[in-house]
């Protein structure tokens, strides 16, 4: 049985006996335990909106934690991402609830984290069987979220973000988060398009030149992300 991007998503989220992904089964228990507090940095803002924006910003600083974890266990099982995945979701609803994040901005939040944190632990577990496809821009997209916030990490730690790469980076996760956006539909259109309007070298274009659209909420969203893996 194949699952859908955002099939499997929904999944990751929540608990689930077993999944199979084309021809693996892959069992997801789920232990809801805070993995992703850490302690607060002096901010201008209240302590619980500061606590709230810390555990996701470590959420999202914690997919080192599930890579070394998918190899050193040796497991199907992505116990520390459901973990990671709830508490994320969890942060972001106190934020919609104190009307800090739209919630459709803020599922399209969770939408990309998921797919990150999904990416990280594949690459890593010992799951080896999945179908290969000719165009399939999931990974990619996934694997430039990862990269987006090690990079913004380092940044931040830094102290001082050069403007030209911060808006380099703002392009970036407006373009994936403009991916995310899309539905199931749309996505299956895009491939089929493909497809047919390169049927005969197969070559397709890369995901960084793939058009877009940039909504609002996709706006919104590569914002947020910008600014909470910024510190700001």
């Amino acid at each position: 049985m194949n699952l859908s991007r955002r099939d499997f998503l929904k999944l990751f989220g929540v608990s689930v006996a077993s999944l199979m992904l084309t021809r693996c089964k892959v069992s997801l228990p789920f232990t809801p335990t805070p993995t992703c507090y850490a302690p607060l940095p002096p901010t201008a803002v209240t302590p619980a909106a500061a606590s709230v924006r810390e555990r996701l910003r470590q959420c999202w600083f914690s997919f080192d934690d599930v890579a070394r974890d998918a190899r050193e266990n040796q497991s199907t099982e992505a116990t520390l991402g459901q973990q990671l995945t709830v508490e994320h979701r969890a942060a972001l609803d106190e934020l919609v609830a104190r009307g800090e994040i739209s919630a459709s901005v803020a599922d399209l939040v969770q939408e990309a984290y998921d797919a990150a944190l999904y990416h990280v632990w594949r690459s890593n577990a010992p799951v080896t069987c999945y179908e290969a496809v000719m165009v399939d821009y999931a990974p990619t997209s996934a694997q430039i979220l990862v990269n987006q916030s090690e990079a913004l990490e380092q940044i931040a730690a830094q102290g001082t973000i050069d403007p030209s790469t911060l808006e380099t980076a703002r392009a970036a996760l407006e373009h994936d988060m403009a991916f995310y956006a899309l539905t199931e539909k749309e996505v299956q259109a895009l491939y089929d398009r493909l497809y047919q309007e390169h049927a005969d070298d197969y070559d397709f274009p890369a995901f960084e030149a793939l058009p877009l659209d940039l909504t609002p909420d996709v706006r919104a969203a590569a914002q947020f992300i910008l600014d909470l893996l910024t510190g700001k």
